[in-house]
């Protein structure tokens, strides 16, 4: 039941990420290999509060583990995955922490150090399922409800880092 409702809130998400991330705002100009940088933004290792663009799309492009997060609601999903071997957790950790450089930029999208705070949480989480053997219905159940909640709530906080990385410029 949840696979069916993740589906169309995965659209809207990934429509918020392309309108966050795309256009030109006034000031901004273009950077190595043509892309889009806003005054503040940096190319390599960002100083001064600036935000370093190339280490935060390189976290942004590992994010696809969360809409897996959102998918493990039986024993027979999280051994899928794990045999699968395409959800890294400590790298969706690694890409979480990387993330926090946005924690400070304002967006109208909703709050972006809050969002990855919550999905370090459940990618924590989702690591104590992982170590189960055998993991059980009810731990599932559990880090549903303390971790993901609605899947349309979870995967919408996409949107927040999504915004912050537009308004910060990358």
């Amino acid at each position: 039941m949840r696979i069916k409702l993740a589906t169309p809130f995965l659209p809207a998400v990934l429509i918020a990420v392309l309108a966050a991330c795309g256009g030109a705002a006034p000031g901004a100009t273009t950077g190595p290999g043509g892309a889009t940088q806003r005054p503040g933004a940096t190319q390599g290792g960002g100083n001064g509060g600036n935000v370093d663009c190339d280490a935060v799309r390189s976290a942004a492009q590992k994010l696809v583990g969360i809409q897996l997060l959102a998918q493990l609601t039986t024993p027979q999903a999280i051994e899928t995955i794990k045999s699968v071997g395409n959800l890294d957790l400590d790298a969706l950790l690694g890409a979480l922490d990387e993330l926090h450089a946005l924690d400070t930029v304002s967006t109208p999208l909703g709050n972006a150090k809050e969002s990855i705070e919550t999905y370090e949480k459940a990618t924590r989480a989702a690591k104590e399922l992982f170590a189960m053997a055998p993991v059980t219905q009810a731990a599932i159940d559990a880090f549903n409800s303390e971790h993901v909640g609605t899947v349309g709530e979870f995967l919408a906080k996409q949107a927040a880092i999504s915004g912050a990385i537009g308004e910060a410029g990358c």
